[in-house]
């Protein structure tokens, strides 16, 4: 089942010497773009789209996301779009930039060693 969300949320920049709306403007096509690639991993994540106002630091993000129970799909929403904005670099200031050359690696499972 398909459950859709929107969060809003305002920013502050913390480098008021970079706080400019070009600089804004980037950062959300970036958030965008880092939610559009999520789609290319997960099908579960539908038709993600933002909303922007440059000048007062707001953005509102919208997506569709494919889970059995509500609460599942907002714990989904929530993640990935936490992860969209630490992609973009919100909250990951002098981190470095990696991105994975194998977009689809191998997952296995795990076993934890007995104590």
């Amino acid at each position: 089942m398909t459950h859709y969300f929107a969060a809003d949320l305002t920013f502050i920049c913390a480098d008021p010497a970079h706080d400019t709306d070009d600089g804004f403007d980037a950062f959300t096509d970036a958030v965008t773009d880092e939610l559009l690639n999520l789609t290319e991993f997960d099908p579960g994540i539908i038709d993600p789209d933002t909303t922007v106002r440059i000048t007062d630091r707001w953005m509102s993000v919208f997506m569709g996301v494919e889970a059995t129970s509500q609460q599942d799909a907002q714990r989904l929403f929530s993640a990935n779009l936490r992860t969209a904005l630490h992609a973009a670099g919100c909250i990951t200031a002098d981190w470095p930039l990696f991105k994975p050359t194998d977009s689809d690696p191998e997952v296995r499972k795990a076993e934890f060693a007995g104590a």
